[in-house]
């Protein structure tokens, strides 16, 4: 069934590209861009329409959805030359789901205002199979009639949308939830080396873990796949340092203590250092087995 707004996407990774799928499957019109050529030619084999720059995506959209890596990148595709910003319309929207710093976030939106149109911040969690599957977590900020406006659009994407207050509280729930997680990773990393390092089969300790205190999505989805030695990226290495430095940067800037997040971070920068942040965030055990000077596989 055609949906009545219009649809822009910025950002054709390994997220946004079956984000964008939902979407045109869902019945939106779709306009698209990516840096990459070849990522608008697979989108438009799906239905979208690919565009020049951000600027053509904007112009023909009621509502565009940013989804690129960093801080710098959600700036280039909004107030960039060829930006968000030069094609906008009045009475439109921003979605930005990229994991940026709150305050980068918060500036983007007030240079929207000034051109007539809205922001929300609505980072997700999920993961690459969160997103093929439309089962992805949104963390949504902003103004709530415009929420309300948009849940329709990001339900189609998310599984769980869920509505954190005014602008910047998407990024800032986001960063929360990344320490959350990422604290847990760690814990399975140390675990599975200590247990290996001592003589235990590993695939009979992470399916009795499960069944216990110690249970995390971590250890069911990412457990196996550290045993079998398979580090495919869900969410790269790279980008978990980055959103690390992002959970520091807020955290001083709030007065909010958190050493254990400064010290993953270091971790990460250790992974970074060893050449593979193309990997999944569960790379993180090898500077651990590299430290044990034990691995942890089957």
């Amino acid at each position: 069934m055609a949906q009545s707004e219009k649809v822009g996407f910025v950002g054709l990774g390994i997220m946004g590209q079956p984000m964008s799928a939902h979407l045109l499957a869902a019945g939106y019109e779709v306009a698209v861009y990516d840096l990459r050529r070849e990522a608008m030619e697979v989108a438009a084999e799906h239905g979208a329409t690919p565009c020049a720059s951000p600027a053509e995506v904007a112009s023909l959209s009621d509502v565009t959805i940013t989804m690129v890596p960093d801080s710098h990148d959600v700036v280039a595709a909004i107030s960039g030359e060829g930006g968000v910003l030069s094609g906008i319309q009045r009475g439109s929207v921003v979605i930005d789901m990229s994991t940026i710093d709150p305050a980068t976030g918060q500036e983007m939106a007030e240079q929207l205002r000034q051109k007539g149109a809205e922001m929300l911040d609505a980072p997700v969690t999920g993961g690459s199979v969160g997103a093929e599957n439309a089962s992805l977590s949104i963390f949504v900020g902003g103004d709530g009639n415009v929420f309300q406006r948009c849940l329709p659009i990001l339900e189609v994407m998310g599984g769980s949308v869920m509505y954190m207050g005014q602008g910047g509280m998407g990024h800032t729930a986001k960063l929360a939830n990344q320490i959350l997680g990422v604290t847990s990773m760690i814990g399975v990393a140390e675990a599975f080396v200590l247990a290996k390092k001592a003589g235990l089969d590993l695939n009979a300790f992470c399916e009795a873990a499960t069944q216990g205190a110690g249970d995390s999505w971590h250890l069911r989805t990412l457990g196996p796949k550290i045993i079998a030695g398979d580090f495919e990226p869900g969410f790269m290495a790279k980008h978990m340092r980055k959103d690390m430095r992002l959970a520091s940067q807020t955290a001083i800037s709030l007065d909010s203590p958190a050493p254990v997040t400064a010290l993953i971070g270091q971790l990460y920068g250790a992974l970074m250092a060893a050449g593979v942040g193309d990997e999944g965030h569960h790379a993180i055990i090898k500077v651990i087995e590299q430290m044990a000077k034990a691995d942890a596989r089957s």
